[in-house]
C-alpha cells in the first residue's frame, strides 16, 4: 500500500513539474493574454439579450489540447481572475460562473482527444465536451447567474419579459434555461469546436 501511494505520489510530483516548467509558463501567460483580449471583443449582437457569443475558450481549448487539461484550466481560470480584477460587472461571480461552465467544455474536450486516436476523435471529444457545457451551464444559469442578472436588471419579470419577446416560448426561469440557455450553449460548443479543430490542425506539427 504504501509503495502505490509513494509511486502516485511521485505521478503527481512529474505532472506538477511538467504543467509548471519554464516552457509552459511562458505558454499559459500567452494563451491567458490572448484569452482576455478576446473575452473584452464583443459581437455586435447578442442572444435573448444577456447571452454574448464570444471565443476566448479557444486558447484555453488549444492548450489544453496541446499540452494537458490542466494548462487549458489555469488559462481559463487566469484569464476570468484578470477580468474580475479589472471589469468585473458581476463582482466576479459572473467570472466564477464563466469559469465553471467553459471549464466543463475544455476539461472534456482536452483529456479525451488527448486520450482518442483516429479521425473521429475530434468530433467525439467536442460533443461530449458540448453535452457537459450545456448541461453545467444550465444548472449554473438556473441557480446562480439569471437569478443575479434579474436582481441588477429589474427583477425577474423584466428578464422573462425582454427574453420572451425574441423566444415566445419563454414563460418563467425554467424556460429561459429550458429555450435560451441550452441552445445558446449548445451553437456555442459546435462553434468552439470547429474553430479549435481549424487553429489546432497547422498548430500540432509546429509546436
Amino acid at each position: 500500500m504504501t509503495e502505490k501511494t509513494n509511486q502516485l505520489k511521485k505521478a503527481g510530483s512529474l505532472a506538477s513539474k511538467e504543467v509548471f516548467s519554464t516552457k509552459n509558463l511562458v505558454l499559459i501567460s500567452l494563451l491567458s493574454a490572448v484569452a482576455y483580449v478576446l473575452m473584452l471583443l464583443h459581437l455586435p449582437f447578442k442572444f435573448i439579450g444577456f447571452l454574448e457569443l464570444e471565443f476566448s475558450d479557444v486558447p484555453a481549448i488549444i492548450g489544453g489540447i496541446l499540452y494537458g487539461p490542466a494548462v487549458g484550466i489555469i488559462v481559463e481560470l487566469i484569464k476570468n481572475l484578470i477580468k474580475a480584477i479589472t471589469a468585473t460587472t458581476t463582482g466576479g461571480v459572473g467570472e466564477f460562473a464563466n469559469f465553471v461552465i467553459c471549464s466543463a467544455f475544455v476539461l472534456p474536450a482536452s483529456i479525451l482527444f488527448r486520450r482518442m486516436k483516429g479521425k473521429g476523435r475530434a468530433f467525439v471529444s467536442f460533443s461530449i465536451a458540448t453535452i457537459s457545457m450545456t448541461i453545467i451551464g444550465g444548472l449554473v444559469n438556473y441557480f446562480i447567474m439569471i437569478p443575479l442578472y434579474a436582481k441588477v436588471f429589474g427583477g425577474m419579470d423584466a428578464v422573462i419579459g425582454v427574453s420572451s419577446q425574441m423566444i415566445p416560448a419563454i414563460k418563467d426561469l425554467g424556460t429561459i434555461v429550458l429555450f435560451g440557455i441550452t441552445p445558446f450553449n449548445i451553437v456555442k460548443g459546435i462553434i468552439l469546436g470547429i474553430v479549435s479543430w481549424y487553429i489546432y490542425k497547422p498548430l500540432r506539427s509546429r509546436i
